[in-house]
């Protein structure tokens, strides 16, 4: 369901992208190992924990992947091993022989979505669970909490608040900020806004068990 419903939005807001299945992955996977670069190989080797090992391969693998299917349309083909795909000083993904391309990686287990767009981009996705009422005050607006409160007690009540917090992550991957934007004034609840001179629209999905949220900087879309 998540790829179906990205495989639609991909072609109305302009990316690639790929869904990796983490739960069917390991460590000594040879496709996984077999895309990544040198620089890629000696970053995995100061990684210990194994959860992260397998989240950051594929997060490479899914970029990648993506990567070569943007490529591919442009009828370029290439060896992804001779492709980064590193983190950049404000931690977020970048390809190194492609800077000028969007890169958003999110994971939510088992699956790992890998992005990349021309535009500014940012994706999130989240398992749908109860929300904490603490986190709600602390990082959603008054706009946000108002619209929860009228759900309280039905089962739209966890979507949209997992909506909401996926909305404010890819709004933070789009504009490299991550945890250091302040979420509390950042209203999701419109599928456009306005940021600091970005113009951005918003697109979520609910799959199942899990919800999606793309933030898109577009002035087409306004």
């Amino acid at each position: 369901m998540i790829n179906n419903s990205l495989e639609i939005l991909s072609g109305l807001l302009g990316f690639e992208f790929c869904v990796t299945d983490m739960s069917k992955l390991g460590e000594k996977d040879l496709n996984l190992l077999s895309v990544l670069s040198e620089k890629e190989t000696e970053h995995l080797g100061t990684l210990r924990n194994e959860k992260n090992r397998i989240q950051w391969m594929a997060g490479r693998y899914a970029v990648k992947s993506a990567l070569f299917k943007y490529k591919m349309q442009k009828g370029v083909f290439f060896d992804l091993k001779c492709i980064d795909v590193l983190k950049g000083a404000d931690s977020a993904p970048y390809i190194l022989q492609y800077p000028d391309l969007c890169v958003s990686i999110t994971h939510s287990y088992p699956y790992c979505i890998g992005l990349v767009s021309e535009k500014k981009t940012g994706i999130d996705l989240e398992r749908i669970n109860e929300p904490n009422d603490a986190l709600i005050r602390h990082f959603y607006c008054e706009g946000e909490q108002r619209i929860l409160a009228k759900m309280r007690g039905t089962e739209r009540y966890k979507e949209q608040a997992i909506t909401f917090w996926t909305r404010k992550e890819a709004v933070s991957k789009l504009l490299k900020l991550g945890m250091q934007m302040d979420f509390k004034k950042l209203d999701t609840s419109s599928d456009r806004l306005v940021i600091d001179n970005h113009r951005i629209i918003l697109n979520s999905s609910v799959c199942a068990d899990f919800c999606v949220s793309i933030a898109v900087e577009d002035v087409d879309f306004f």
